[in-house]
């Protein structure tokens, strides 16, 4: 589709993502200069006004249709126009709708709104969803659905489901988690016995109070999330044969063991170490230190988070664990092992020569450190500043610079953490432990990928599981979208999809990125330099999915399906091997707690190679893989609208990289594989059958004679039974052609309708002759009526002088020829003014004739208030008579009085004359 000047458009602005506006100007080389603007009541919610200039075709998206920016269907798929930039589009005007779940094909994408008290999504709404069917189909999409209508399938197909979350820190996994959860639990409770509802509400209840210890173990505040879970978890829902919740368990994958020990600027470590730090036990457990004087715990300049109380939550984990089956004694054991972390890494060490000594003014942690572990505190120190070598079969004891003693001494605790940190969830799987039959729900609450600044070894691996996940969800969506296309008898042989595959090959097969770190590691003298040389030796120039830049010494690049991502390879080594030497073990395992012993593993014999950390995630991937593939997968994707972390706030690129690496963009990329835009047969009719009109009645008829006309290829148009199937560059082509077509009929439209205001310009102006001349007659009656006023004034006047001569002379007679006079003058002006009367009735129902029957309102109007002229014109006229008729017959009887009374004077005279 052409791109022309002044045309809407979305456009791809590098500050704020996909922004609707116009194209400004159309630059040399094929660039484009675009600036935000509304399209009528169409806007881009949040965005701020600018101009982008040196743009390329493909950075801006023409809209034709500009009716099309109101669609903002409850499934994105729907959208008639299918395109990253509609996509971002409708979210972010039903983000503003606070309307904050949508679907795009089976994914449910759910932004954090950050406040709770969106109406509609209230837990009081619950029972709206729960009395719906088998299908959620009446209510808005939600967490709530994606479990009701995961539910259902597992109950109708006797088959297993899982619900994938994902999504950054932040964005609401976990909240999801437990949505999800609370209505897995109030579904499976709607029917059965009391007793049943009752064992349900229990398993529910131990569940729930699972969640502040994990969270307490496996969660920290970072920059993004003041709640961050910092491990992947996957929970295994267990219904028996009736749909009955009866139990779960939990697997955990790959803590991040950094943040034992230390943590970035404006973050924390994990909770534990805070609520031991400020629990009511601080004494007990030798850590009621000031806050500010922790190492591990003000690595990140942060001590406490907004409305959260250490102490509080403290005795919260307490009583969890206690309600999860986990005893008193254990509940003690449990702190001490964090307790003697903590007091462990406030130990630092000095160099002594080539070897090195613990400072003596930490000397003092140690000892606190052995007392609560209960473990020797001289063997202690020994192992964290030597260790043993074995050079021609002979162990040699070698010490250990201040920076290897450091190494040696967090290996300890992150290994003493994770196992902790194990131990807890399978205390709490043993809580929900029951064995039935019946089908499971998994729900995956796994991190992110993620890019920052500094890309290590833990975002290598956490990206490597979302680019396995998408990879999985690529194949399963692709194959739905297809299975759809052959129902509607659409041929997809030719169809390709977007594979990740070869770059799952590049990260995990035989020398792969994986590999070649575990042979690495496996040498006596590997090195983290060792280890770029042969990923770059391998891979460079032979896969499209790596690269190396020449002036990153450390660095190499892995172009994953959500984004190029540069890994610092320093460190990778060690991480990888997170080697803690059995002497440190068999220290650990001599402690006098039971739970503190058995924390680490008992050192065994090597045989051949030792499994690393990478080995070891790849394994319990592949696991994860094998359960997720044998379920039927649902997916909720979380999203953080802005990173300030407030409501109402909207930031278009991380919106549009969290889409990207959540895998929704990759939806669209799916569908434009294959054919992206689906019209139904009318609604393919409403748009184009200006290109050749045909029945209505016959609308796949119809259909079939507009896409034979435009002559496309069936690789990028096909009639399906009940739609149109297209890629965009036939739609566009449809769309160029209806505008040429339009642009012929336009000029016949506008000829007639220059007729047509012609004619009536006309019939205005002819009306407006005849008011001119209704008012005139109009004018006239007014001003007979006037003169007639002047003429009964002067009659009266002329009334009076004859009543004052005839009472002066006494001549009755010159009275009676006055009435008579007055009589006919009055019957004269009478006569007169209907006379006029009638001439302009007649005038006006001429003129009423002549007018056509379809003149408009306006014309009725006037007429309707000329008519009420005159009829009020005859009402004052009837007044006005009625006065003088009243004002006559009060005359006749001042004169028949003054008659009675000459005649009474006669009498009197005659009387007079004749005494």
């Amino acid at each position: 589709m052409s791109i022309t000047k002044d045309a809407v458009c979305f456009y791809k602005s590098p500050k704020q993502s996909w922004v609707l506006g116009v194209v400004e100007s159309v630059d040399p080389k094929d660039t484009y200069t675009c600036k935000y603007q509304k399209c009528g009541e169409y806007s881009t919610k949040g965005a701020a006004a600018e101009s982008v200039s040196k743009l390329k075709a493909d950075d801006v998206f023409v809209v034709t249709d500009t009716s099309l920016l109101g669609q903002i269907p409850d499934d994105l798929l729907m959208l008639t126009l299918l395109h990253e930039s509609t996509l971002m589009h409708a979210l972010n005007q039903r983000y503003f709708l606070d309307t904050i779940y949508t679907c795009i094909g089976p994914i449910v994408v759910a932004f954090n709104p950050f406040k709770y008290t969106i109406p509609w999504y209230m837990d009081d709404q619950m029972p709206k969803y729960l009395e719906e069917g088998h299908v959620i189909k009446k209510n808005k999409p939600h967490s709530w659905s994606v479990a009701h209508n995961t539910y259902y399938e597992m109950m109708d197909n006797r088959q297993d489901q899982c619900v994938l979350v994902s999504g950054e820190s932040g964005a609401g996994k976990t909240v999801a988690v437990k949505i999800v959860m609370k209505y897995l639990g109030a579904i499976s409770c709607l029917k059965g016995t009391e007793e049943q509802k009752a064992a349900g509400q229990a398993v529910g209840f131990k569940l729930a109070q699972a969640s502040p210890i994990l969270e307490a173990f496996g969660n920290g505040k970072t920059t993004r999330n003041d709640n961050s879970s910092r491990f992947g978890k996957f929970m295994k829902v267990q219904f028996n044969s009736d749909g009955f919740l009866v139990g779960a368990h939990t697997t955990k994958y790959l803590l991040e063991k950094s943040r034992i020990t230390t943590c970035g600027p404006n973050e924390r470590c994990y909770h534990a170490f805070y609520l031991v730090a400020c629990g009511k036990d601080n004494k007990k457990y030798g850590v009621d230190l000031p806050m500010k004087d922790w190492i591990s715990l003000n690595a990140g300049g942060c001590l406490t988070v907004p409305d959260v109380d250490d102490g509080k939550d403290y005795a919260d984990c307490c009583q969890a664990m206690l309600d999860v089956g986990i005893k008193e004694e254990e509940v003690d054991q449990i702190w001490r092992a964090v307790a003697g972390i903590l007091l462990l890494l406030q130990v630092t060490f000095d160099p002594a020569g080539e070897a090195s000594c613990v400072t003596p003014a930490t000397k003092g942690f140690i000892q606190k450190a052995v007392d609560i572990w209960g473990v020797d505190a001289a063997t202690l120190e020994k192992q964290m500043l030597t260790t043993e070598m074995v050079i021609g079969g002979s162990k040699v004891t070698k010490e250990l610079n201040p920076v290897q003693a450091k190494d040696s001494r967090d290996a300890l605790v992150k290994a003493l953490y994770d196992e902790l940190f194990s131990w807890l969830v399978m205390k709490c799987n043993e809580s929900g432990a029951v064995e039935c039959a019946g089908n499971f729900i998994g729900l995956l609450d796994i991190f992110g990928f993620e890019d920052f600044e500094k890309n290590s070894y833990e975002q290598l691996c956490i990206n490597l599981a979302n680019e396995t996940l998408q990879g999985h969800y690529n194949n399963f969506i692709f194959n739905k979208d297809m299975e759809e296309c052959r129902a509607e008898g659409v041929d997809v042989t030719s169809v390709e999809f977007p594979d990740n595959t070869p770059c799952l090959q590049m990260m995990t097969a035989k020398l792969g990125v994986l590999s070649l770190l575990d042979d690495e590691c496996s040498k006596g003298k590997g090195s983290d330099e060792g280890f770029l040389g042969a990923v770059v030796t391998q891979w460079k120039g032979k896969s499209p999915f790596f690269d190396k830049k020449q002036l990153a010494k450390w660095e190499f690049i892995i172009k994953h399906y959500a984004g190029d991502v540069s890994y610092d390879v320093q460190g990778f080594l060690d991480k990888n091997r997170d080697t803690l030497k059995d002497d440190m073990k068999v220290l650990m395992r001599s402690s006098s707690h039971p739970l503190i012993a058995i924390l680490l593993p008992e050192p065994v014999e090597k045989v051949g190679k030792k499994l690393t950390v990478g080995g070891m995630f790849k394994e319990s991937l592949g696991q994860l893989m094998a359960v997720i593939n044998s379920t039927n997968p649902h997916w909720i994707r979380c999203i953080k609208p802005h990173p300030a972390k407030k409501p109402g706030m909207w930031d278009g690129v991380e919106v549009n990289g969290q889409l990207s690496s959540s895998g929704v963009i990759g939806t669209v990329k799916v569908r434009k594989a294959g054919y992206p835009i689906r019209l139904p047969f009318l609604d393919f009719l409403k748009r184009f059958r200006l290109l050749k009109p045909g029945p209505l009645s016959d609308a796949e008829g119809t259909c079939r004679g507009i896409i034979d006309q435009m002559k496309f290829d069936p690789k990028v148009v096909q009639v399906g039974t009940t739609r149109i199937f297209m890629k965009n560059e036939p739609y566009s082509a449809l769309e160029d052609a209806i505008a040429e077509a339009s642009a012929k009929y336009v000029l016949v439209l506008q000829a007639y309708l220059l007729a047509q205001i012609a004619q009536r310009d006309a019939r205005e102006r002819e009306y407006e002759g005849s008011k001119v001349q209704l008012k005139e007659g109009l004018k006239a009656s007014i001003q007979l009526l006037s003169e007639e006023g002047k003429g009964r004034r002067g009659v009266f006047a002329e009334e009076q002088e004859a009543w004052a001569a005839l009472e002066a002379q006494g001549a009755a007679a010159k009275l009676e020829n006055l009435v008579v006079m007055e009589t006919a003058e009055r019957g004269a002006i009478r006569d007169e003014h209907h006379a006029l009367m009638q001439q302009l009735t007649e005038q006006e129902e001429e003129e009423r004739g002549t007018v056509e029957a379809r003149r408009l309102a306006a014309e009725k109007e006037a007429r309707e208030r000329l008519l009420a002229a005159i009829a009020s014109f005859d009402e004052d006229e009837d007044s006005a008579r009625t006065a003088i008729a009243d004002e006559e017959d009060e005359r006749w009887l001042k004169l028949e009085r003054t008659a009675h009374a000459e005649q009474a004077a006669r009498d009197e005279l005659r009387e007079e004359e004749a005494d």
